[in-house]
């Protein structure tokens, strides 16, 4: 097993260099750069000589191989650069925005495998009943219906008419309870939901899926010919086969949530990584552009990581293969 996981790791290393390659190389090919406004503004006098100066200081006047290798360079030594819009250092920035993403990210998560696994669970044990035509319906509607649409619907009732839940921001500001654990969580609510219904759909059909061909499966016969009861058969024998699959998809969606979340933490004013890779992309921040995409790359990667030794902890043959 320890063999199987540092091949995985190693195999990490070359596509995360063929991602920063690609990523630093977009970033400049990008027209303009963060010093450029200083050419037009007339309030800065020799704006020209700055402009060269500022690029001079930041090396962005050197050939961009060089630029690569000097930056890849200082990330493998734990340097990702100052931000020109923030003047602060990115790694800082990150650590600041990151920790409000991943809490939106992981309470998604845990929305979508809390009710996704039972509920597709239910419709396989229920097949072709009410349930079953109801909660596949529901879902099929869900997976359809982009993230964003579900956020301004849910604002629309929950926030507008209903006036139960804040529509944007983390906490409400000149408030005694301003920031704590009750305040943070209905500032959570409708952004979390957004980003986890249509995964949540989704995950559910798969789990429906994969149950359904199992439940006619060989061992399960065994299992009811023994006189298993059907509960037991489904929670012991068929959940354990039937998440399998929903575990390589999990390492897909890691990378997925972070990336719906760069939408929706626009539209509920949510002070994450979507903040600011967008701010980044505006200003033409290259050290902060670089730093968050490869931020999200080590996430993906991570997140497959994970889903694969996941796998090969259920089903030995993988790791043998």
């Amino acid at each position: 097993m320890l063999t199987y996981i540092v091949r995985r790791v190693l195999g990490l290393i070359p596509t995360l260099f063929v991602i920063t390659v690609i990523v630093f190389a977009f970033a400049h090919m990008m027209p303009g750069n963060a010093f450029q406004a200083m050419l037009f503004n007339p309030h800065i006098k020799n704006g020209g000589a700055l402009y060269k100066k500022l690029m001079a200081e930041n090396g962005l006047n050197q050939n961009i191989v060089v630029q690569y290798f000097d930056w890849i360079g200082n990330v493998l030594h734990g340097n990702l650069g100052t931000s020109y819009s923030y003047q602060l250092p990115v790694s800082q920035l990150i650590a600041t925005y990151l920790p409000n993403t991943l809490e939106l990210a992981i309470t998604a998560e845990v929305l979508i495998l809390a009710f996704s696994i039972p509920i597709g669970l239910l419709q396989a044990n229920r097949a072709n009943k009410p349930f079953d035509v109801g909660t596949s319906f529901i879902a099929v509607l869900f997976y359809s219906i982009p993230g964003f649409i579900f956020a301004l619907f849910l604002i629309f009732i929950f926030s507008f008419t209903l006036n139960w839940l804040p529509s944007s921001g983390t906490v409400t500001p000149a408030v005694p309870w301003s920031g704590s654990l009750g305040d943070r969580i209905i500032h959570l609510v409708l952004p979390a939901l957004s980003l986890a219904l249509p995964s949540m759909a989704y995950y559910t059909r798969l789990t429906r899926g994969n149950t359904l061909q199992l439940i006619v499966s060989d061992f399960i016969r065994t299992a009811k010919a023994k006189g298993l009861r059907g509960r037991r058969i489904l929670f012991r024998h068929v959940l354990r086969n039937a998440i399998i699959p929903l575990m390589t998809q999990f390492g897909f969606d890691i990378g997925g949530l972070f990336g719906g979340a760069v939408i929706l933490e626009q539209i509920f004013t949510w002070p994450g990584m979507g903040e600011l890779s967008i701010n980044a992309t505006l200003n033409r921040d290259y050290p902060l552009i670089l730093g968050v995409t490869l931020l999200f790359a080590v996430t993906v990667l991570i997140g497959n990581l994970v889903a694969d030794i996941l796998l090969a902890i259920s089903d030995p043959r993988i790791r043998y293969n």
